[in-house]
């Protein structure tokens, strides 16, 4: 449970809702007119959406490169040293 609760403060995209959240509910409290607690909303929503649709491509991203790493890594298996490490440069770009 407490390590659910560290890992939901340690997302931005949690503190930036939560914070969010607060402005607000206490927007009328500290002076923000109706419009602009809409705009900070808004804002907020939209910074979250990207966020996740950055994690998504992030995932995607480090899925591929752990079935190219297999994929070379069977593929190599039988090599010699040097020629292991020519084929994964070569894989590489290098």
């Amino acid at each position: 449970m407490i390590s659910a609760i560290k890992s939901a403060f340690g997302s931005r995209k949690f503190l930036a809702t939560l914070i969010g959240a607060v402005v607000v509910a206490a927007g009328s409290a500290v002076g923000l007119s109706e419009d602009q607690a809409t705009k900070i909303a808004g804002m907020i929503i939209a910074y979250v959406l990207g966020q996740g649709i950055a994690d998504v491509g992030k995932e995607r991203t480090q899925a591929k490169i752990k079935a190219t790493t297999k994929a070379l890594s069977v593929e190599v298996e039988d090599l010699a040293p040097a020629e292991k490490a020519a084929a994964l440069r070569e894989a590489a770009g290098e």
